[in-house]
């Protein structure tokens, strides 16, 4: 069985190079997947590889080699630059591809909703971050974001090491790094969130009143069409509360970021010229989605390059698990973003169990979405004032919109009627197209 890399650095990457010497070194047959240049289809949020074509994703392209070879893997090495606590643009469009190795329906592990196994077993899985700092908070950040792909794509064990590139020991932390890896031992300990993790992601920093943003750019990085998800609906309702404050607000869509081009132009434009900037996004396998992520290396890289840009930044975070705490990695990356351009931490908010309103207007069911329209009204009158998301907010938006173990006996339900909508029985479900070769 081959060790498999998905490799998110940019091309030829001295690092990339020295992982392939020292593999090749020891005789270890490999798989290299250089992601900068392989054309891959972003995740487009649709679950057909759930309930269309159980295990298999409907957009043909190198995702089907990946997701084969993981399968037959001894071993899934996960490669990229620390990006504000995550992966690179390049690898995290990879992994968002990977949840059809996961089964849709739902159970309760370590006291969190987490998806059934859809195969019997699964490879262990190293993770190298890149970066000339391994104690700051962004590689702390990497580590816990790196666990939790761990146990949510069902990693038998795991390692995770922060390298330096620039090290003059780097073949020996890589040496050691896969040592451990390959080792017929536990691995490092799967990371479990304390109490207060998401709120203190979402707590704003603390700072002087701003002025009242005249304008705010809200950025939905889901990749569903228009007027259908979750996160732009969650948008719409802040939205309107800005709007009540006098704020102007323009609605941008991921989908600009698909390919360079004068959408994309017009989107980091108005990004950069607003008074405010706020990030509503769902959850792609534990962090931001593909389409987010290359959406900020690009507006940071402006940033870096003339200066200026919003004054505030503001996360809106849902994901398809009933408790809102899986939200905070990816809250912290987009922390972290603001923190490395000079952008004020406004305040995050995070809702569990985000597909319980599937696009629709949140003021279409004011009883069971009461909590998160009042979140967004009591945010949005703070923010319309220059002041952050208030703590009262962060607080009511974060409970459980149903109690989680009805919220799991629901999705299954729902994952069946979706299925024999698509004309598949129950157990076409359960499928497993890619077979282990042994």
């Amino acid at each position: 069985m081959d060790i498999v890399i998905l490799d998110g650095c940019a091309a030829n990457h001295p690092v990339s190079q020295q992982l392939l010497k020292l593999a090749a070194g020891r005789g270890l047959a490999f798989r290299h997947f250089a992601l900068a240049g392989i054309n891959l289809a972003p995740c487009t949020g649709d679950f057909d590889c759930w309930t269309r074509t159980p295990g298999i994703c409907r957009t043909r392209d190198a995702a089907q080699d990946i997701v084969s070879a993981m399968r037959d893997a001894a071993l899934v090495v996960f490669l990229s630059p620390v990006v504000f606590g995550g992966y690179s643009a390049d690898l995290k469009k990879a992994v968002d591809r990977l949840i059809g190795l996961v089964h849709p329906f739902f159970t309760k592990r370590d006291g969190l909703t987490r998806h059934r196994p859809r195969y019997q077993d699964y490879p262990p899985m190293l993770f190298l971050g890149l970066s000339e700092r391994s104690d700051d908070a962004t590689a702390t950040t990497f580590r816990e974001y790196a666990g939790g792909n761990a146990i949510n794509l069902l990693a038998s064990r795991y390692v995770c090491r922060i390298v330096s590139p620039q090290a003059d020991d780097l073949p020996a932390q890589l040496a050691a790094a896969l040592d451990s890896a390959l080792a017929n031992d536990t691995g490092d300990a799967f990371p479990t969130p304390a109490s207060d993790a998401l709120a203190a992601v979402c707590r704003p920093d603390p700072g002087p009143v701003l002025s009242a943003p005249a304008t705010a750019a809200i950025f939905i990085g889901s990749a569903r069409p228009k007027g259908g998800s979750t996160s732009e609906a969650l948008a719409r309702g802040l939205a309107a509360a800005l709007e009540a404050q006098g704020t102007r607000c323009t609605l941008l869509h991921a989908a600009a970021f698909i390919k360079p081009g004068a959408a994309a132009e017009r989107a980091l434009a108005t990004m950069l010229a607003a008074d405010l900037l706020v990030v509503s996004a769902p959850l792609y396998v534990d962090g931001l989605p593909y389409l987010t992520i290359r959406a900020l290396e690009r507006l940071g890289r402006q940033l870096g390059a003339q200066g200026g840009g919003p004054g505030r930044l503001v996360g809106i975070l849902n994901c398809g698990y009933p408790e809102a705490v899986h939200n905070r990695s990816a809250l912290r990356q987009l922390r972290h973003f603001a923190e490395q351009h000079g952008v004020a931490w406004g305040g995050g908010l995070a809702l569990g169990g985000g597909e319980i309103i599937q696009g629709r207007p949140i003021d279409d069911h004011p009883l069971l979405l009461r909590r998160p329209i009042s979140a967004l009204q009591q945010a949005g009158a703070a923010l319309g004032s220059g002041l952050p998301v208030p703590e009262a907010a962060i607080a009511l938006i974060a409970r459980p919109l149903v109690p989680a173990g009805l919220f799991r006996r629901l999705a299954g339900i729902r994952w069946i009627r979706d299925a024999r909508a698509n004309d598949l029985p129950r157990a076409a479900l359960d499928q497993q197209p890619h077979t282990r070769n042994t």
